[in-house]
């Protein structure tokens, strides 16, 4: 929450800054317009860049879960590219109002009751199309660990682990790419039983 206000913040800050030179540029042309110059600036993710300790995945443990963690290693798979709902639109069926829901990681689940304090409605139908309802991209990924040649234990696989990229993040690194990964430790169902959230 406080990177995706970070974000904002510079949003905020740059949409201004730009309108302002905007103006300056149109008063230096001899333009004269009414209205302010309109700037699109896109939506800006706020990161958390060089974290430190790094955490060797050995060390990533239970003690972890719902921590925010940094890992470096190298990426060895990289899943298809696919759409993650965070906000789902639903129609009470007895009154019709629409509210919107967040899904946590996905989780499709069901409003409990109506927020019109005049209807006791239960029943909702999920709206796909609302503009209330919000889909992201997201991406699983491999990475394994980075063992220097006195850290190898004979007969020994390099530990891997799942992590999760989502928004812009998605399609940012290929097989082979060496890469630090920041991000909430938690457990999800894969094979290893744990994995990475990165957003």
């Amino acid at each position: 929450k406080m990177l995706a206000c970070m974000g904002l913040a510079v949003h905020q800050v740059l949409t201004k800054d730009l309108e302002r030179h905007a103006l300056e540029l149109q008063e230096q042309e001899g333009l004269q317009s009414e209205e302010a110059p309109i700037v699109n600036v896109p939506c800006i993710h706020a990161r958390i860049y060089n974290y430190d300790p790094l955490t060797p995945l050995k060390n990533l443990r239970a003690n972890c879960y719902g921590k925010y963690v940094a890992l470096r290693g190298t990426v060895v798979r990289v899943g298809n590219i696919k759409p993650l709902c965070i906000k789902m639109a639903f129609v009470c069926v007895a009154c019709g109002d629409i509210q919107s829901l967040p899904l946590s990681d996905g989780k499709y689940s069901l409003p409990t009751k109506c927020q019109q304090s005049d209807c006791r409605g239960k029943l909702f139908t999920p709206d796909r199309s609302s503009p209330l309802t919000v889909t992201v991209d997201w991406q699983s990924i491999k990475i394994q660990e980075l063992m220097s040649d006195d850290q190898r234990e004979a007969g020994r696989i390099p530990r891997t682990i799942e992590c999760e990229l989502a928004q812009d993040l998605v399609d940012s690194c290929v097989p082979g790419d060496m890469v630090t990964v920041t991000g909430i430790v938690k457990v999800s169902s894969t094979e290893e039983g744990s994995g990475k959230n990165k957003k």
